[in-house]
C-alpha cells in the first residue's frame, strides 16, 4: 500500500512487548509494510526479527519466539545476585547471560545491516546520558544494550561506550524516523494506558513507575513531531492478568492485539494532529 516512505517504531515494554506481534500481523494483512524499522528495549527485539523477515511468514516465526520463551530464560531471579545488587556489590540485579544466550539462538541476523529492512536499534550512552543509534555491527550486543533496564540488567560495553536501555532517552523514536526520511509512521505500544492494578512486586513497582514516566515523555514526542509526517499511534490491548515480567498471557497479548488492531485499521487508521498554537504569552506544561 503506498503512501510515502514507512517507518514503524517500536516502544519497549518487556514481556508485554508480545502484543506487537499481533500489531504487525494486522498491519501487515492490511497492507502496511516498513520501509524501515526502530526499535527500542523489547521493541528492539521485535524490530530486528521483523526486519530481517517483513512478512506474515516472519510474524510467525516471532510469535512462536514469543509463545516459547519462558521468565527463566531472560529474567533468571538468582537470591545471591539480588543481595550484591540490593547491597551496592553490584550494578545490577538480573543476570544477562541466559537473555544473551537466548539473543544468540534467536536472532536471525548477525549483524544489524544484514536485515532486509534498515533497522536502527535504540539505546542510551550511560555515562554521558546521549541517544545512541545504532544500524550496524553485532545485533545480539546491540539488542542486549537496548533491552538493559536500568538497575535489573548490567550495561554493555559496545564501541568503547557503557550502553543501557534505549527506553530511558527515547522510548519513542520518532524524530529519528523522520529525519531519515520517514513520511509516514506507526508508533506500536505495548503497555497499555489508564489506570492499572497494584503493583504485586518490588521489580513490577519499578517497571510501573517507569512505565509513567515514559508515558508522559512519549505524549510530548508525539505532540512534538506529530505535523511533520502522517502520525499514527497504535491502540495497546489491556490484558487482565498480564505483567511486564511474566509470560504466562504472552497468546492473550497476541491474540488481542491483532484483533484491536485490526478493528483499528477498519475505521482507517487516525493521523495524530498537531497541538494548536498556544495564545501568545501563554506556555504549555
Amino acid at each position: 500500500m503506498g503512501g510515502g516512505t514507512t517507518a514503524w517504531v517500536l516502544r519497549g515494554g518487556a514481556a508485554f512487548g508480545a502484543a506487537q506481534v499481533g500489531m504487525a500481523r494486522a498491519l501487515l494483512e492490511a497492507g502496511h509494510f516498513p520501509d524501515m524499522l526502530y526499535g527500542t528495549s523489547a521493541g528492539a527485539l521485535n524490530a530486528a526479527a521483523l526486519a530481517a523477515d517483513p512478512s506474515l511468514r516472519g510474524v510467525t516465526a516471532l510469535e512462536d519466539l514469543w509463545r516459547a520463551v519462558r521468565r527463566q530464560d531472560v529474567f533468571p531471579v538468582q537470591p545471591l545476585q539480588l543481595a550484591a545488587g540490593l547491597v551496592g556489590a553490584a550494578d545490577h540485579l538480573v543476570s544477562s547471560t541466559r537473555l544473551r544466550r537466548w539473543l544468540a539462538r534467536t536472532t536471525p541476523v548477525p549483524r544489524l545491516q544484514d536485515a532486509a529492512v534498515p533497522l536502527t536499534v535504540v539505546t542510551t550512552d550511560i555515562q554521558s546520558g546521549e541517544e545512541i543509534l545504532l544500524s550496524s555491527g553485532p545485533t545480539v550486543p546491540a539488542l542486549l544494550a537496548s533491552a538493559a533496564m536500568p538497575g535489573i540488567f548490567p550495561p554493555v560495553s559496545l564501541g568503547g561506550r557503557l550502553l543501557m536501555d534505549g527506553s530511558i532517552v527515547s522510548d519513542t523514536p520518532i524524530g529519528p524516523a523522520v529525519r531519515a526520511g520517514a513520511e509516514v509512521v506507526f508508533v506500536l505500544p505495548c503497555v497499555p494506558e489508564g489506570r492499572s492494578a497494584p503493583p504485586r512486586t518490588a521489580l513490577d513497582a519499578v517497571l510501573r513507575s517507569t512505565a509513567v514516566t515514559l508515558a508522559r515523555h512519549h505524549e510530548r514526542t508525539v505532540a512534538t513531531w506529530a505535523g511533520r509526517c502522517r502520525l499514527h499511534v497504535l491502540p495497546a490491548p489491556a490484558v487482565p492478568g498480564s505483567s511486564a515480567f511474566s509470560f504466562t498471557r504472552t497468546a492473550e497479548l497476541v491474540e488481542a492485539a491483532h484483533r484491536l488492531t485490526t478493528e483499528w485499521l477498519a475505521t482507517g487508521p487516525p493521523v495524530v494532529a498537531p497541538p494548536p498554537p498556544l495564545p501568545q504569552g501563554s506556555a504549555r506544561h
